[in-house]
């Protein structure tokens, strides 16, 4: 059986960086009415925290969860427009930035302003459409993905998303797979496990421009 000190230094990590340690919630219970079990003295120190993780089990089983991959030191998920929930949510998931690639007409702003709220960063590349960007803008693109990489090798992690999560979404989500170096296999691969509504609504075209962006891009 753990030292009280050691459950109580876990339990102490645990609320520091939930997001973490949401897989060993069960365990780390289990262990603390263990240890009063055992030893009926320790209740007094660690009984406090039972409440404490089991509250934090119902918050947990209403989160809304998402698919990470690991890329590089960070990691990448994709999905819908985000509510005030689930911007809350994603930073209980240690997510560090909110990539959105709506327009200014779709209140996007307001988006920022969330996710800056939330005490996270907000990165912007407006598309009024899912139409494949125009060559003008590969550029301005480009920047934003070299960004993305800087980020993401600094240990970031990151929730892109448009509207559904579908077109836009897949789209700059393949080409961003392509820019950090995936052949466009690993690439389909990755955004199945990311999504599976994204890579089955993605569409071909779309990823036929973000293979062509990279050609033209990198050559």
């Amino acid at each position: 059986m753990a030292e009280p000190e050691n459950l109580i230094s876990r339990v102490e990590h645990f609320f520091q960086g939930p997001h973490e340690n949401i897989n060993s919630m069960d365990n780390l219970l289990m262990d603390v009415q263990q240890a009063i079990q055992t030893t009926p003295d320790l209740s007094k120190t660690l009984g406090p925290y039972i409440g404490k993780i089991k509250s934090f089990q119902k918050m947990i089983a209403q989160m809304e969860l998402v698919e990470w991959i690991q890329l590089g030191g960070g990691s990448l998920s994709i999905g819908h427009r985000p509510s005030i929930k689930l911007v809350s949510d994603l930073k209980m998931q240690a997510a560090t930035h909110i990539f959105t690639l709506l327009s200014e007409k779709e209140n996007c702003r307001a988006i920022g302003k969330l996710t800056k709220n939330a005490g996270l960063n907000w990165l912007w590349f407006p598309m009024e459409s899912a139409r494949n960007p125009d060559l003008d803008r590969y550029a301005e693109l480009k920047m934003v993905f070299e960004e993305i990489k800087e980020i993401l090798e600094n240990e970031g992690k990151i929730y892109l998303h448009c509207s559904a999560g579908i077109h836009r979404t897949g789209m700059i989500s393949f080409a961003l797979l392509r820019f950090l170096g995936f052949d466009p296999e690993s690439c389909a691969a990755k955004l199945k496990s990311l999504r599976i509504e994204t890579s089955e609504g993605v569409g071909k075209n779309r990823i036929a421009w973000a293979n062509s962006f990279i050609t033209n891009t990198l050559q």
